[in-house]
């Protein structure tokens, strides 16, 4: 099964859509993350992470087996190619909320031929007025923690949106305007769901 890609500006839902897709543990699931933290009491490796040293982390790193990584408070943590292919290989659909730097490395070469990911653009709704009411609902109905996002706030949402998808839009294989998480998640899992049974455009790259 391909994986499937969430892209899109920060707030937008991309989360929540993700966990709700997730409530489906039977066909979907994550890729578990790589980290060089010691591990905690009650983590288990190989399930809440994979649990790696400092320098072998860096190692991989150089050796570009991540699709993407970063560091919080002095450890590394990152998501790499075989920790998506083992969950194709279990047989489920891998569930990826990715940045927008991470789209070529994982659409080109190699990689993108072997996993061929499905890309997922999560548009903001084109009214400000509908962004607050997504921005609402994202909140839990608490429309106070809502009204902190000022106008600027908005606008820096929208023009986010617009910078990735002229910079990035070529690459999605599907753009989805969130309204609101369960509508949105409903029209996704109808397109998974043709991903199954439907023939897909790919890459001619992907096929040589």
């Amino acid at each position: 099964m391909r994986p499937i890609v969430l892209i899109g500006p920060a707030n937008i839902g991309r989360h929540e859509l993700r966990q709700r897709l997730m409530q489906d543990t039977d066909r979907f699931a994550a890729a578990v993350p790589h980290t060089s933290r010691l591990r905690k009491d009650g983590e288990f490796d190989g399930i809440d992470y994979h649990f790696i040293s400092r320098q072998m982390f860096e190692h991989d790193i150089k050796e570009t087996r991540f699709v993407e990584h970063g560091e919080y408070e002095k450890n590394y943590y990152g998501t790499s190619f075989a920790a998506i292919e083992a969950v194709v290989q279990s047989g489920k659909i891998c569930i990826l909320n990715l940045h927008v730097h991470s789209i070529p490395l994982l659409r080109q070469g190699s990689a993108g031929a072997k996993l061929k990911p499905f890309f997922v653009f999560v548009a903001p709704p084109p009214q400000t007025e509908n962004l607050h009411r997504l921005l609402t609902l994202k909140n839990n109905g608490h429309s106070g923690e809502a009204n902190t996002f000022t106008v600027a706030d908005y606008q820096q949402i929208m023009d986010e949106a617009n910078e990735i998808e002229a910079k990035f839009g070529h690459y999605f294989d599907m753009v989805l305007q969130m309204t609101d998480i369960e509508s949105a998640y409903h029209e996704l899992l109808a397109e998974i769901n043709a991903l199954e049974h439907e023939p897909q455009w790919i890459p001619s790259s992907w096929v040589k």
